[in-house]
């Protein structure tokens, strides 16, 4: 039996609206859905997602510009066995609401309970499991749903290069330059990363689409912008827009 194809983004550790969304679609073992990056940070269950989506083989969750952050502050973390290890990587995933995914990581390990010399042990291969699973995430994904072409990102793409020429700083972090270009117009761009709240004409967190070009959709439905957002998830096979908003009133 085939199943429907999703797509959502930037959960940003709001693990309740993530378990809402999924009860909402019906999601089930015939389903795939992919995740365009930073299920962690700001929010306060990063650890909860992670634990969550790895139990699935239909969730692929794609390396986003928070996943990034925290990748290279876990790894001068474990090279030099300190988790507060004060580096500027450290500072800035801390600073960019890295925080409240750190104090996740220091309760599941109970810290204030182990000995010191437990806590590092425990904390060390915790951390490089930790590690080694964002390293390994990827960046860029292309699939085929319904005869159509879709590339799915977390920020964007460079749109005077081709696929296989992309940067992974730009794939992480690129903004305006990429969903105002025309890009490839044989392809359809999924991305997160910019809160569509930005670039909806009408300031809302609806899911966007291109009206120009029609080869982009932004799904960023702002979940780290305060009190306000909304989890956006698209259907690829019928594109019908599913929302959980963050106060709680569903679409």
């Amino acid at each position: 039996m085939s199943g429907k194809t999703y797509v959502l983004s930037d959960i940003h550790g709001h693990f309740q609206l993530f378990k809402k969304m999924l009860k909402k679609i019906n999601f089930s073992e015939n389903d795939q859905l992919y995740i365009l990056g930073d299920i962690c940070d700001r929010g306060p269950e990063s650890l909860d997602i992670y634990f969550y989506i790895s139990h699935f083989d239909n969730i692929t969750l794609l390396k986003g510009n928070h996943e990034y952050m925290m990748q290279e502050a876990l790894k001068l973390a474990i090279e030099n066995n300190d988790f507060d290890f004060p580096s500027c990587q450290f500072n800035l995933w801390e600073q960019n609401g890295g925080d409240t995914t750190i104090k996740n990581i220091r309760d599941y390990l109970h810290k204030k309970c182990l000995s010191h010399l437990d806590y590092t042990i425990v904390r060390n291969v915790f951390l490089r499991q930790i590690y080694d699973y964002i390293k390994s995430l990827p960046l860029l994904l292309q699939i085929r749903v319904n005869h159509k072409d879709y590339v799915l990102v977390h920020a964007g793409v460079d749109p005077e290069k081709g696929l296989n020429e992309q940067e992974e700083e730009t794939i992480l972090w690129i903004r305006d330059y990429f969903y105002l270009s025309p890009c490839d117009l044989n392809k359809t761009y999924i991305f997160g990363h910019t809160p569509v709240c930005f670039i909806n004409r009408n300031q809302s967190y609806d899911i966007w689409f291109d009206d120009e070009y029609h080869n982009k959709i932004g799904i960023d439905g702002g979940l780290a912008c305060g009190q306000l957002g909304q989890l956006n998830c698209l259907c690829l096979d019928t594109m019908e827009s599913y929302v959980i908003k963050k106060k709680g009133n569903e679409v």
